[in-house]
């Protein structure tokens, strides 16, 4: 496949992954003057029927019309193009350049609860953008989150809208088949009737892993279906009880978008609290931070580094406070010391003159 030329512009460069629905693919445009590196996702459908090939080609340049659109937000890929070509489907997405979450999420390291808090402002301000355009994502899992290299933030990649459609059915009836990955799927989209609130049940799930190390399959249940985990962390309750309304077994019981999430997040923990947390860095650690750029690099080039830094170097250096009895010795000792010193001065310059007359003034002396 390395080499081969697909939609008679896109050259593919290597293999990326395979899964249920096709083929991942990375390429260049072989029509624009750098050849921009772009993704190209092969979708296969696994039935044969003309009718029911009809029905998915119809789908699927609905669904990816749908996908276009939503480019326009700047955590989304933009979708470049798509096409068929020997009955599959292809989709060509913009290239993110940057480290999936599921390369930072390990049991060996939990996340704190402001890079939680921060990841989910992150997430849920692109999930409030696509919801409120009709669209569920059906497959927020950490390796569909890309944190982008230029700038940290968290982009939200391979929608799960066009997969439904090009998975193995059996009838036209079931072209509604559910798409999603086990442990961050809730009960309602693996019956096949997603909703936005199906995103929000991901989403907290992959906060939990992010805070506990386990994943989701591995988390105990209780007899209701609710995962148990709480005791797990050490986070703040507010936290505890926002995720645990996200995750919850009943969609019913669970938030029902997200802003309503960002609502509780934004009034348990202000933006401004969490960000002087998170960027308010002793002196040591922003030298740090300095060494770490390339020599010669424009800090302001670099969203939040130069100011992180000054505010670091502003920090003032507080004294430690003296204990009360120490406080008065001290006190007491510089009353001591200020009155001697004002009896010098008063015996130096107010002490009555010695009864001499003052010395005449010789001709000499004048003439000095």
């Amino acid at each position: 496949m390395k080499g081969r030329i697909l939609g008679s512009r896109y050259q593919v460069l290597e293999y990326i992954a395979e899964g249920g629905f096709g083929r991942t693919y990375l390429a260049q445009d072989t029509q624009l003057p750098g050849k921009d590196l772009c993704i190209v996702k092969q979708l296969a459908p696994s039935f044969n029927a003309p009718k029911l090939l009809e029905i998915a080609r119809r789908l699927f340049k609905s669904e990816a019309a749908a996908l276009h659109n939503l480019g326009n937000h700047p955590q989304i890929p933009k979708l470049l193009a798509y096409f068929e070509e020997a009955e599959k489907f292809y989709l060509v997405q913009q290239y993110i350049s940057g480290q999936t979450l599921d390369k930072e999420i390990n049991p060996d390291q939990a996340w704190s609860t402001e890079q939680v808090i921060e990841l989910l402002q992150d997430c849920l301000n692109v999930l409030r953008f696509i919801h409120n355009r009709g669209v569920i994502h059906r497959d927020l899992k950490p390796a569909n989150l890309i944190r982008r290299d230029s700038d940290r933030k968290i982009v939200l990649v391979d929608f799960g809208t066009v997969k439904n459609i090009l998975q193995g059915q059996s009838s036209i009836a079931e072209l509604t088949v559910s798409v999603g990955t086990q442990g961050y799927m809730p009960i309602e989209q693996a019956r096949g009737k997603p909703r936005a609130s199906s995103d929000l049940y991901a989403l907290g799930m992959i906060a939990i892993q992010a805070m506990t190390g386990i994943k989701p399959l591995d988390l105990e249940e209780d007899e209701n279906g609710e995962i148990v985990w709480s005791h797990l962390t050490d986070t703040k309750p507010e936290l505890i009880k926002i995720l645990t309304n996200m995750t919850r077994y009943n969609y019913k019981e669970r938030y029902s978008s997200a802003q309503s999430v960002l609502d509780d997040l934004n009034r348990c923990f202000p933006p401004a609290a969490i960000a002087t947390n998170q960027t308010m860095l002793k002196p040591w650690q922003a030298e740090n931070r300095r060494q770490e750029l390339n020599a010669g690099e424009d800090y302001n080039a670099l969203p939040g580094v130069r100011s992180i830094a000054v505010m670091a170097d502003r920090t003032p250096q507080v004294q430690p406070k003296l204990a009360k009895h120490k406080q008065g010795k001290v006190i007491l000792m510089i009353i001591v010391i200020a009155g001697g010193i004002y009896l010098s001065i008063h015996q130096l310059f107010l002490k009555p003159a010695p009864n001499a007359s003052p010395p005449e003034a010789t001709p000499d002396a004048l003439n000095n």
